[in-house]
């Protein structure tokens, strides 16, 4: 009986690790994080979309020279008597200068709800626009439509100076979170 029981915790706790019974993870807070790369030898720009977890992602360095940047320093927290408000500060503005034309990506944060002790209202994502100079090729594109439910989440966005395509990554959010 004890071996079964055993047994039975190893499945659980591979399959936690594995994503495909996140049980244990939903307990502890996702920090989302931003990684903005300009990559001038392979002529092309990404910025990746990834969360930690707990005590990791709430002391993790971030560090703008590096490309790493906290969605929440784009948010104000008002208090408001017994409420605090969520709204947008600021935006990122991230520049890459490749072969044939100048790439700007806008990072705007997508505030789920207003009030931060309202549903999902500590929950934060972001939301980018790519332009090629001016030209616009992407507007406000959701990293993450909801903070809950199925719908797909946006791992990154990759930009090719060959042919100024901008690549899109998905995955389910079971696989994101």
């Amino acid at each position: 009986m004890k071996l079964a029981i055993l047994q039975l915790q190893k499945i659980i706790f591979v399959l936690c690790l594995s994503g495909i019974l996140p049980v244990f993870a939903q307990s502890e807070r996702a920090w989302p994080i931003i990684t903005f790369t300009c990559d001038k030898a392979k002529n092309e720009m990404k910025l990746k979309n990834e969360v930690k977890w707990g005590v990791i992602g709430k002391n993790f360095n971030f560090n703008k020279s590096k490309g790493l940047y906290n969605p929440w320093d784009l948010v104000k927290i008002e208090e408001r008597g017994k409420y605090k408000l969520v709204s947008e500060k600021k935006q990122l503005k991230l520049k890459c200068k490749l072969a044939r034309a100048e790439y700007t990506l806008v990072v705007k944060p997508k505030i789920f709800n207003p009030s931060f002790a309202g549903k999902c209202g500590d929950r934060l994502s972001v939301k980018v626009s790519v332009y090629k100079g001016k030209a616009i090729l992407i507007e406000d594109k959701d990293m993450e439509k909801f903070c809950h439910g199925n719908a797909p989440v946006m791992r990154g966005i990759k930009v090719t100076d060959a042919n100024s395509k901008v690549k899109l990554y998905e995955v389910s959010r079971s696989r994101f979170y």
